[in-house]
């Protein structure tokens, strides 16, 4: 499984009701898309950061399948759009995807330095990930490995209902204005069930 993300930075007098209906207009197929595990439709806000932006992060169970994402019309419409939008990748080390509604991504990253041994980071990102997880707000957890920047990003999705959080230094804040969860067949949610 990898995960994929992109922001889009746009002016801080951005008409965010037209990121608003291009989500609503364009998320049905994603309920269903082949090979995905996962997306959330993604946005700040003047507000939060100065400047309005459109965020997007996926959790991909097949590579193909993105690969055909990246090589289609999807992200040919959306760089029709936008311009050329950079697309980041990771490797997912630990997750938990919960069922139901979500209202905000908090996301955080850290750098680890030029390490050459990885297994004291995946014991300590296990560990920090089920802690996260005893936290009735949180609908789900990822955890992803960037190995080109040797950096490590977690995100944390809260249920529906639960208010903004604060801004905390380094984390980033993120209102969902959509949440795509194709269904899994039988062997593919064993795969993820043994993962979390």
């Amino acid at each position: 499984m990898l995960t994929a993300h992109y922001s889009i930075t746009l002016p801080a007098d951005y008409d965010m009701t037209g990121i608003a209906r291009r989500v609503a207009d364009r998320s049905d197929p994603w309920d269903l898309r082949a090979g995905l595990l996962m997306k959330a439709f993604c946005v700040s806000e003047v507000r939060a950061e100065g400047h309005n932006s459109y965020a997007p992060f996926y959790i991909w169970a097949d590579p193909a399948e993105f690969g055909s994402f990246l090589t289609g019309a999807e992200y040919a419409g959306l760089c029709s759009a936008f311009g050329p939008v950079p697309v980041r990748t990771g490797v997912v080390l630990q997750q938990h995807l919960g069922t139901g509604g979500t209202s905000y991504l908090l996301s955080e990253s850290e750098p680890l330095g030029p390490l050459t041994d990885l297994r004291a980071t995946a014991r300590a990102e296990e560990a920090r990930h089920l802690a996260v997880l005893e936290d009735p707000a949180v609908h789900s957890h990822i955890t992803e490995l960037d190995p080109a920047a040797m950096t490590v990003t977690r995100r944390t999705l809260l249920h529906e209902g639960h208010d903004a959080p604060r801004p905390k230094d380094g984390v980033r804040v993120l209102r969902v204005l959509h949440l795509s969860r194709p269904p899994q067949d039988q062997n593919q949610q064993d795969h993820q069930n043994q993962s979390t």
